[in-house]
């Protein structure tokens, strides 16, 4: 992991790995609901800086069962976005759209995985089979701006609601946070280990 983080922060094109710090999303849809938390929203510009900072907690791999675990802490990561979003937060209306600000400081994550393999044009290739991912937000902050002046209000309500009840936020949100993180995880890693055979990500150096 540490002699990947270069190649991990600059992104390897010709292996479909894109950059992650800073990491960009042209766009996002995010329609979930659960008891506390409801969204339907569509995210575009999203730009995250500082996943190229992680620290490697624990690397756990067994290779009889093609399964691993991966713990790390995220320090801090910034985050800017478009948004227009709809739903539900606790008791807190959310229909406002606008630029999103935030930064958000030690995130703990646990990344466990199990992989298959599958053969293509003579080579072994590895897929991500099942993935889940647990993780909790340490503290942050956060800045909505209005597209409409006069419906500035509105994202002043949901901005100051969560600096002033972080935990209660992460706590709420946090099963579609990990949702999230993991069908994005996966889908991101099935990208790369389709471009890589095993031979060569096994070999000796």
């Amino acid at each position: 992991m540490e002699k990947a983080r270069p190649y991990l922060i600059e992104g390897i094109k010709e292996l479909g790995i894109p950059p992650i710090d800073p990491f960009k999303l042209p766009y996002l849809s995010v329609n979930r609901s659960i008891e506390e938390f409801s969204i339907n929203s569509v995210l575009k510009n999203i730009k995250a800086t500082g996943l190229g900072n992680y620290i490697i907690d624990k690397v756990e791999f067994d290779p009889a069962h093609l399964s691993s675990v991966v713990r790390y802490t995220l320090p801090w990561v910034y985050m800017e976005m478009e948004y227009d979003v709809l739903g539900q937060l606790l008791r807190i209306p959310l229909q406002s759209k606008g630029f999103f600000k935030g930064n958000f400081t030690n995130t703990q994550m646990v990344v466990k995985c199990t992989k298959k393999t599958y053969e293509r044009d003579g080579e072994t290739y590895l897929r991500i089979d099942k993935m889940s991912v647990k993780g909790q937000v340490g503290d942050g902050w956060v800045k909505m701006t209005s597209k409409n002046p006069e419906m500035q209000f509105a994202a002043d309500l949901i901005s100051n609601f969560f600096n002033e009840n972080p935990r209660a936020v992460f706590d709420a949100v946090n099963p579609i946070f990990v949702e999230f993180t993991a069908d994005l995880f996966k889908a991101m890693a099935n990208q790369i280990l389709a471009n890589i055979p095993v031979k060569e990500l096994f070999k000796e150096e």
